[in-house]
């Protein structure tokens, strides 16, 4: 068993300053990402979900393309969506059932001349 004595303590000084220069700088870019990239999951997931709900809801069946469109920037407006274009959506009618497809890229300016693109595919029945 190893006896522990003043001068052992006392080299025992913590992490250095270089070590805590790295960790914030890590912690700087995964918390720059995660609020740069996060508001593209979030309108996407408003967009699917409002599809979803009319889906289920069986509203979709007497709905059009345009009605559709138009349902959806409406629900975005309240939501307060911005950045998303509606011609994105797609419906067709297979079967007596009606198929959207949401489909469209987004790209965001990470840092300086790093650009990340988001690229969603959705087909909802």
């Amino acid at each position: 068993m190893k006896v522990f004595t003043m001068i052992n303590l006392n080299q025992q000084a913590g992490a250095s300053n270089l070590g805590m220069l790295m960790t914030f700088l890590v912690i700087a870019v995964f918390l720059t990402s995660g609020l740069k990239l996060s508001p593209l999951y979030i309108d996407h997931n408003i967009v699917t979900s409002y599809t979803k709900n009319l889906i289920e809801s069986g509203e979709i069946a007497n709905l059009n393309t345009s009605e559709l469109r138009r349902k959806v920037s409406d629900n975005l407006l309240v939501n307060n969506v911005r950045d998303f274009d509606v011609t994105h959506i797609l419906m067709a009618k297979e079967n007596n059932k009606s198929v959207v497809t949401i489909a469209y890229e987004r790209r965001v300016e990470l840092f300086l001349n790093l650009d990340v693109v988001a690229k969603f595919d959705t087909v909802l029945q």
